[in-house]
């Protein structure tokens, strides 16, 4: 197994879940914007902080799960059906008008603390990192181990603040809460888990 294979899990995985629309990236863009890059870093620092311990904690589980066939089945075999409910929810859940989506940034909040706050909101991220160990493990394609669990997290840490700047470039001139990503982030949302969901059942079926 290429050594960088870990890295590369790590930094594709999470590119494609921070690119999504969300309340972190909606922050550091409106950070960005009216505070000014120290304070947007500060936010990002912090929410990195908790975004590796998230990928610590999502490998210990993927470890367990890997470890164990029948818990790897079941466990499966529920998130499968998480999943379809989260699409269900996503796709039936009203849209808010634009002018809803304004993010409320406390301004006395230390921006670091602010950033690891919303950071440990969005548990997603542990459900996706578990999904995508488990899967690269069943493959070959990622052994767990502390190297690698650590490449991983590097990874992670990468193409997690790349998405940030990515999004302080992209809405710089731009407004939040009029763009198209966000106004449609229920519908962008009930296709990724769908897809997930789709994906972890047709694994399930091909193993029975």
């Amino acid at each position: 197994m290429n050594v960088f294979t870990p890295f590369l899990v790590g930094l594709l995985c999470s590119l494609f879940g921070t690119l999504l629309p969300g309340l972190l990236n909606a922050s550091v863009v409106k950070i960005h914007k009216k505070e000014g890059k120290i304070k947007a870093h500060q936010f990002i620092s912090g929410a990195l902080f908790v975004i590796a311990l998230q990928t610590y904690l999502a490998v210990f589980f993927a470890r367990l799960i890997n470890d164990n066939a029948e818990i790897n089945f079941v466990l499966r075999e529920i998130g499968t059906f998480v999943f379809i409910g989260l699409s269900i929810f996503f796709f039936v859940k009203k849209k808010k008008p634009a002018e809803e989506l304004e993010i409320n940034v406390p301004r006395k909040i230390n921006r670091i603390l602010f950033g690891s706050f919303l950071a440990v909101l969005n548990i997603f991220p542990i459900f996706l990192y578990v999904f995508v160990t488990v899967y690269a493990a069943s493959k070959n394609w990622y052994e767990i181990n502390p190297i690698n669990n650590f490449l991983l997290t590097i990874g992670v840490l990468l193409g997690t603040y790349t998405a940030f700047r990515l999004y302080i470039q992209i809405f710089k001139n731009k407004s939040i809460d009029t763009n198209f990503f966000l106004k449609n982030i229920n519908t962008i949302l009930g296709v990724l888990t769908l897809t997930i969901a789709l994906i972890n059942a047709y694994k399930l079926i091909d193993e029975i």
